[in-house]
């Protein structure tokens, strides 16, 4: 019983530190790079 306790709270620590990495992968602030849609010329038909 004791194991199982061990067991499960790694697993949850574990997915603490898995949630918190992927939310740092996540740029979500305002300073994020954004695409400038000025950049990306096409061509005119004529």
């Amino acid at each position: 019983m004791k194991t199982k306790k061990y067991v499960i709270a790694i697993a949850i620590f574990g997915g603490m530190l898995f949630t918190a990495q992927a939310a740092n992968l996540f740029q979500t602030n305002e300073d994020a790079p954004k695409i400038e849609k000025n950049r990306i010329k096409t061509p005119r038909q004529l």
